[in-house]
């Protein structure tokens, strides 16, 4: 017997910590963790001395080929996600917002076909439920989604201008009707009446350069939405996940309810873990680049932030990947208000949480993993298919060269894009190797793979699973 590919010699972060074990894979599937002499012959066999192994990651958050805030990034699916592949990424969960008199599973579907021709990770998607002419529309339709595969949904309480806004009453309805049917609600939370108002009065005031996004939206306008919806979540009993989670308060808001025994979650980004609002000054040439929603908070909530991930409070690291370039920021900075909000991420949220979590502030190597991968997995539905390095598991598989520096200038990494919110700096510690279903895609940088490659991953939540994040 021949199998395909043995890794040897690694530090390999499985369910009960990090040690020294060798990985046997063949075909699509993990076969077995030990001796690499008690294995079969390899095809090939991977020298991971000195390296870090871990389960590939699972970006919670990534918005490909989206139009939002009168642009569309110029980045498709493909280009997009060999940088993820790059950065140590194997499976993205990407958004679907609605069409005009779209369902949601045809909403769903297209995103999928899309994903099916140019992915070359593997995806899935959540409906965005901005369709909000007809709720019961929405309602009726979230079933046969979930029926589908796609157990979970996203609701933003901000965005009147785009028409994604829900009211309280929608949330509830939403966390309800999904929670029924096996689903689950991912929310943005912002409050949106007082972030609103407060970006219209400062405009108004002549106060439009970058600066003032976060006067507009400080910290009590998130955290009062994550209050409600926990609040909401504790009435139903219902699973729910707040994403981007940005302020000191936050991860101990849901805490609070998680302790009560309730499955929620919460969801940081890289971002929100290095860049503080420091860098909304001066507004030209660089300002106007870091618009994003929630805003960037000050050192002490990037700071309790990581504080959360050590004691397990913050749950997920997602990229929210959002491709503009420079020329859509500046096209669309006549006010803070009206520049696109996001930028790129994926390529970089595996290295920025190694660097700045494992490296910086100490964390373990079993935590790292579970806040790239293996809690996602278990969140939304995929574990122990991924997330995960144990026999019978999909063959996910990412080394890291913990020595490694890397620029994270825009010019060295690889999306689709001239713009880095971490322009000038570097990480130590970059993926070498990505195993996808056990084929090496990506080594040394280089892509191996072709678009299309990625295949959908359906999911099921499962309340015991859930429990162990």
């Amino acid at each position: 017997m021949t199998i395909d590919l043995v890794i040897e010699n690694g530090t390999v972060v499985t369910a009960s910590g990090a040690l020294k074990t060798d990985i046997a894979i063949d075909g699509e599937k993990i076969l077995a963790l030990g001796t690499r002499s008690a294995f079969p012959k390899a095809e090939r066999v991977i020298d991971a001395k000195g390296k870090i192994v871990i389960p590939g990651g699972i970006d919670t958050h990534s918005h490909f080929e989206v139009f939002f805030m009168g642009a569309r990034p110029q980045e498709n699916w493909d280009t997009g996600t060999i940088a993820s592949a790059i950065g140590g990424t194997t499976t993205t969960i990407d958004f679907a917002p609605q069409d005009k008199g779209e369902s949601l599973l045809d909403a769903a579907k297209r995103q999928l076909a899309r994903a099916k021709e140019l992915s070359v990770i593997d995806y899935t998607t959540k409906p965005i439920l901005n369709e909000l002419t007809d709720l019961d529309k929405i309602l009726n339709g979230m079933k046969e989604v979930i029926d589908y595969g796609i157990p979970t949904f996203k609701a933003f309480s901000i965005y009147r201008k785009q028409g994604w806004y829900a009211d309280d009453w929608q949330l509830y309805k939403f966390i309800k009707q999904a929670s029924e049917n096996g689903g689950m609600m991912t929310i943005h939370a912002e409050n949106c009446l007082i972030g609103e108002e407060s970006q219209k009065e400062l405009v108004k005031q002549g106060k439009t350069d970058p600066k003032y996004h976060g006067v507009a939206k400080p910290n009590f306008v998130e955290n009062l939405t994550n209050q409600a919806c926990m609040i909401i979540a504790e009435a139903l009993r219902a699973r729910t996940y707040i994403v981007h989670t940005t302020t000191k308060e936050g991860p101990g808001i849901i805490a609070e309810y998680r302790n009560k025994g309730l499955p929620v979650f919460c969801e940081t980004c890289p971002h929100y873990l290095w860049l503080t609002e420091d860098l909304f000054e001066p507004k030209l040439p660089r300002g106007i680049m870091y618009m994003c929603s929630p805003p960037l908070r000050k050192r002490e909530d990037v700071d309790a932030l990581w504080e959360g991930i050590r004691d397990g409070t913050v749950h997920t690291i997602g990229s929210d990947h959002v491709c503009y370039t420079k020329k859509q920021k500046e096209e669309h900075c006549d006010t803070f208000a009206d520049i696109p909000n996001g930028f790129p991420a994926c390529e970089v949220r595996v290295p920025v949480a190694f660097q700045e979590g494992v490296l910086k502030r100490k964390i373990s190597l079993q935590r790292f993993a579970e806040v790239v991968s293996t809690n996602a997995a278990k969140i939304f539905g995929f574990y122990p298919k991924k997330g995960i390095i144990a026999p019978g598991s999909d063959a996910d598989i990412v080394i890291i060269d913990p020595d490694k520096k890397h620029s994270l200038n825009a010019a060295d990494l690889h999306m689709g894009t001239d713009l880095s919110v971490f322009e000038g700096m570097e990480v130590t510690g970059w993926p070498v190797v990505t195993v996808l279903r056990g084929k090496v895609i990506v080594e040394n940088e280089k892509f191996l793979g072709k678009p299309g490659q990625g295949e959908f991953v359906k999911g099921k939540l499962d309340d015991s699973i859930m429990a162990t994040v």
